[in-house]
């Protein structure tokens, strides 16, 4: 049997495996040659060929449409996915370790259990992924968006957060007198990083309701759904706490390591 994969304009053989019986045959021992195969897989995926646990390790995919693919368990290991439409792709226990993510679509990527350890995501959109048990060990999130995102179980250790740390804090420093407040209610599940208003809201709006103002009427704060602070926030939603939502955790991690910094001279913040 022969397996061919043709251009898409040209009709010309990219591919072609003589003895394989599969794509998923033909793909592996392909990959294992390190050619670019790019537009080859792109239309091998799209033809929507079993790749379960397909060997793709170090591929070059960069770019590549793979929206839904099935690659459950697939070997990825230092592939580059960079700016790749993955949106709604299974990728659920693929192996992701140290591959290029960055600026990649993972929307509604299925991920649970995924080994994405010292992966770049920076700016990918990882927006209502279920990444469930997933490892990110080391993995650059610096402007992912996590908006809606699953992340119960998920291994952050280590994970690098690019800026949004500092900007946190710096929106931390416009009301220092209500982080206590913004601290108890993260703690309670009374934040919610998709509304501005409400009794559960985002951060700023948390620190607002602290406060008693509306959102837009604290000084040095200007609310900023492109910020790295709020985009971080997006990740936790009504009811999440430090002990169920990761996010959370590293939220009051960072709340508590500013109040340290920044004591107050009395918790409420009144004077000696």
């Amino acid at each position: 049997m022969s397996i061919e994969i043709r251009h898409r304009w040209t009709n010309a053989v990219i591919l072609r495996d003589e003895s394989a019986t599969t794509m998923r045959e033909a793909l592996t021992r392909a990959i294992a040659a390190k050619p670019n195969l790019r537009e080859a897989l792109t239309r091998a995926i799209a033809a929507k060929p079993n790749l379960r646990g397909a060997n793709l390790r170090g591929a070059n995919l960069g770019g590549a449409d793979l929206g839904g693919a099935n690659l459950y368990g697939a070997n990825l290991y230092g592939a580059n996915l960079g700016g790749a439409d993955l949106g709604g792709a299974d990728l659920g226990g693929a192996d992701l370790r140290g591959a290029n993510l960055g600026g990649a679509d993972l929307g509604g990527a299925d991920l649970r259990g995924a080994n994405l350890g010292g992966a770049d995501l920076g700016g990918a959109n990882l927006y209502g992924a279920n990444l469930y048990g997933a490892n990110l060990g080391g993995a650059d999130l610096g402007g992912a968006d996590l908006g809606g995102a699953d992340l119960r179980g998920a291994n952050l250790g280590d994970a690098d957060w690019g800026a949004i740390e500092e900007d946190i804090c710096d929106v931390l420093s416009a009301a220092p007198a209500e982080v206590p407040g913004l601290l108890a209610a993260l703690r309670a599940g009374r934040v919610d990083g998709s509304a501005y208003q409400g009794d559960c809201a985002c951060l700023v709006g948390t620190i607002a309701n602290v406060r008693g103002c509306l959102y837009t009427q604290i000084p040095g704060i200007t609310p900023d759904s492109s910020r790295p602070a709020e985009r971080f926030f997006l990740a936790i939603r009504k009811g999440d706490t430090p002990a169920t939502n990761p996010i959370a955790a590293l939220a009051e991690a960072w709340i508590e390591g500013f109040m340290l910094s920044n004591p107050l001279p009395h918790a409420n913040g009144g004077e000696s």
